[in-house]
């Protein structure tokens, strides 16, 4: 288990707000993922400041689709935005 973690940018209401917590469920066990899968591919590789953050990456896992900025200065993962392709099914009063 690595030392990344991960959290929403700006925060949650503006990233993954209106979904239901079963959605939001999801995206979240999306983001632990690619969070730790980000800490083992950085194992031994020593922090260069020139290389502070990644540029914008995507993943898809299933029905979610997360956007997302690696940022090397504080182990974490930026959740900028995410897409609940079951979120489109829902239909009014759901």
């Amino acid at each position: 288990m690595s030392d990344w973690t991960w959290e929403y940018l700006p925060d949650a209401a503006h990233v993954v707000g209106g979904l239901t917590p079963e959605q939001r469920n999801d995206i979240e066990n999306v983001a632990q993922r690619v969070s730790e899968a980000v800490g083992v591919r950085r194992i031994g590789r020593p922090f260069d400041i020139t290389e502070s953050a990644s540029g914008v990456l995507s993943h898809g896992d299933g029905p979610v689709m997360l956007w997302y900025q690696e940022d090397y200065r504080d182990d974490v993962v930026l959740i900028l935005r995410a897409h609940h392709f079951n979120a489109d099914t829902l239909t009014e009063g759901e």
